[in-house]
């Protein structure tokens, strides 16, 4: 199913991307050319009002020296050795005459004159690309009307390697986006599945979560029903006759009760429902009462308990829970420890933080297990499964710790003992 999802995920960020890297190198490529065909018309306008001027000018010159006779020679003599764009010209007089024409091997005067006609007759400016034979041509056509009479100028360009130099752009940009959509995709793929794993590692929890839950709840049930079916099945039997069924069955209540109390705890904490009720006490006195009645047990179990306590230190936090991570550490360690001693201690370091111990001597932990101490459901020892415990307490210490931003560690050697220290 995660394999699909990765899949999936890559390919629609590659959708994306595919989408964007169009988006940009279409940009480029239009950007480009309405700035290049700009600048060109720009240029090209300019060029048609040098050439109409020095015409003009030479006409002049010409006329004031040496009469009209020589009015057709001016505009070729002004041209020569002046002109500053790779372009060729053609100029009309008010008759739509040819009147000069500075033109290539490939001549188009012919094919470009109904763009002047047209000027003539709108009065206006032109600026055009056209396929003209084989090439395709840029042509800027300009219209003067002044104290000389009307005249047009059209001034084109051959754009054969132009478009060599858009068609080398158009590739590059292909070939600079697939290459780096490929390198983009595969950066995806990887980043994606770092996130998917997360997700996919609490969906793996939340599955061994509701078999473990089941197959918890199952066991007392079974029990229960089991009990029950004893005492139906005496029909004649009093209640006092009955009444270690009927105890079975009610402790297996109780059991029940206790883990769904806890899978209630766990499952705001998931939710993040599990607010602070924040307010200042004295954890000194708590974890007095808490050992008070761990002690009890202890001794019930023939157990050296120790508390070495510092008096009146106090925290903010939330006092039920705090209680209750204090329960849980104390009742694990009496619970797993058959002979010798647990130590419960809370004092003030050298840094000034308050640090809450509890040690035994009882089994202890293997190191392969310390790093999935506090999952859920997770018991080290399966030959506990059925000691009263549901697998869930330490789970529901570590959130206590983590939501207050304490730290809740384990240290453990097997057949040694165990010791866990909360620093707030």
């Amino acid at each position: 199913m995660f394999r699909k999802l990765h899949f999936k995920l890559t390919a629609y960020m590659g959708i994306i991307l595919i989408a964007f890297m169009v988006f940009i190198a279409a940009g480029i490529y239009n950007f480009t050319r309405i700035i290049f065909e700009d600048g060109n018309k720009e240029l090209m306008k300019s060029e048609a009002l040098r050439v109409y001027t020095y015409r003009n000018t030479t006409m002049l010159d010409f006329r004031s020296k040496m009469g009209t006779t020589y009015m057709r020679i001016g505009p070729s003599v002004a041209l020569m050795g002046n002109k500053r764009l790779d372009a060729c010209y053609v100029v009309y007089n008010s008759n739509k005459e040819m009147v000069y024409s500075e033109e290539d091997e490939t001549k188009i005067s012919n094919d470009i004159q109904p763009l002047a006609v047209k000027a003539f007759e709108e009065k206006r400016d032109s600026y055009v690309l056209k396929r003209v034979g084989r090439f395709n041509y840029r042509i800027y056509t300009r219209y003067f009307d002044d104290i000389n009479g009307q005249s047009v100028v059209q001034v084109y360009q051959n754009t054969v390697n132009e478009d060599i130099l858009w068609s080398f752009l158009k590739t590059v940009l292909y070939a600079t986006g697939l290459s780096g959509t490929a390198v983009l995709l595969a950066i995806s793929f990887i980043f994606t599945g770092q996130a998917l794993k997360p997700v996919k590692e609490t969906w793996i929890r939340q599955k061994e979560f509701i078999a473990d839950a089941s197959h918890e709840l199952r066991t007392p049930l079974t029990v229960i029903q089991t009990n029950l079916d004893v005492v139906l099945s005496d029909e004649e039997g009093t209640v006092e006759e009955n009444e270690i069924w009927l105890d079975n069955a009610y402790s297996e209540t109780r059991v029940m009760a206790r883990l769904i109390d806890q899978l209630l705890i766990l499952a705001k904490a998931d939710a993040n429902e599990g607010k602070l009720d924040v307010s200042e006490f004295s954890l000194s006195e708590v974890v007095e009462n808490v050992c008070q009645n761990m002690e009890i047990i202890a001794q019930n179990k023939n157990l050296d308990f120790q508390l070495n306590l510092e008096e009146d230190l106090k925290i903010r936090a939330d006092y039920d829970k705090m209680r209750r991570l204090i329960v849980i550490l104390v009742d694990n360690a009496v619970k797993y420890t058959e002979k010798g001693k647990v130590t419960v201690s809370l004092y003030t370091d050298k840094n000034k933080r308050k640090v809450f111990t509890v040690e035994d001597t009882g089994i202890g932990i293997a190191k392969k297990d310390l790093n999935r101490i506090f999952d859920r459901f997770y018991r080290a020892d399966k030959a506990r499964h059925r000691e009263g415990g549901t697998g869930l307490g330490l789970s529901i210490a570590k959130w206590i710790a983590d939501v207050h931003r304490f730290s809740l560690t384990v240290e453990s050697t097997v057949n040694v003992g165990t010791k866990f220290t909360v620093r707030m």
